[in-house]
């Protein structure tokens, strides 16, 4: 390191006449990340759009992974790095000399799987899973899946049965979805 290197990651130098506040690009770093990292989260469109940026950040160049687009992306124009918001999170991170090894859309992650193969899984393994019940947390098991594979019926330790979606986002009961409920 550069005797010239701050002591603390993302920080100007005191002996610069600067607070040692948080440089931009170490705010902007972990916000566009974390946005990426929720865009993946759930199974619903907004995956389906960052699946298909993320498929374009490696196919225009033929980059094979998130480090091999990190490594590359220091040779794009900035014209090319701010039209995809992958691209964009690899120039912080390369900017920054950060290594991200990040896979989105593992078909081995709990993220990519269908909802009716997790509500199957659960039903199988007859893993618990902990809802929140009238301000307390409560386990509760899979018991089946409707004909139409939407809703799932669900039994809480005490017996009581009730009935949750299991995809998407459930706005309308005072539920989880199952996918939410798992993570």
């Amino acid at each position: 390191m550069s005797p010239d290197t701050s002591m603390a990651l993302f920080t100007f130098l005191k002996d610069q006449g600067v607070l040692q506040i948080k440089m931009p690009m170490a705010i902007i770093c972990p916000a566009v990340w974390g946005h990426l990292t929720r865009c993946c989260q759930f199974d619903d469109r907004t995956r389906q759009l960052a699946q298909i940026t993320y498929e374009d950040a490696q196919e225009k160049h033929g980059y094979l992974d998130m480090e091999d687009l990190q490594f590359e992306v220091e040779f794009l124009t900035w014209d090319q790095v701010s039209q995809n918001s992958f691209w964009f999170a690899c120039h912080l991170t390369s900017t920054l000399g950060i290594r991200v090894n990040w896979d989105p859309y593992n078909l081995d992650w709990i993220t990519s799987a269908a909802s009716i193969g997790l509500a199957q899984a659960m039903i199988t393994t007859q893993h618990l899973a902990h809802i929140q019940h009238k301000n307390e947390w409560k386990r509760a098991q899979t018991m089946e899946v409707s004909a139409e594979e939407k809703l799932v019926t669900m039994r809480f330790e005490g017996g009581d049965s009730f009935t949750m979606k299991t995809e998407g986002h459930d706005t309308t009961t005072r539920y989880p979805t199952l996918r939410e409920a798992i993570k």
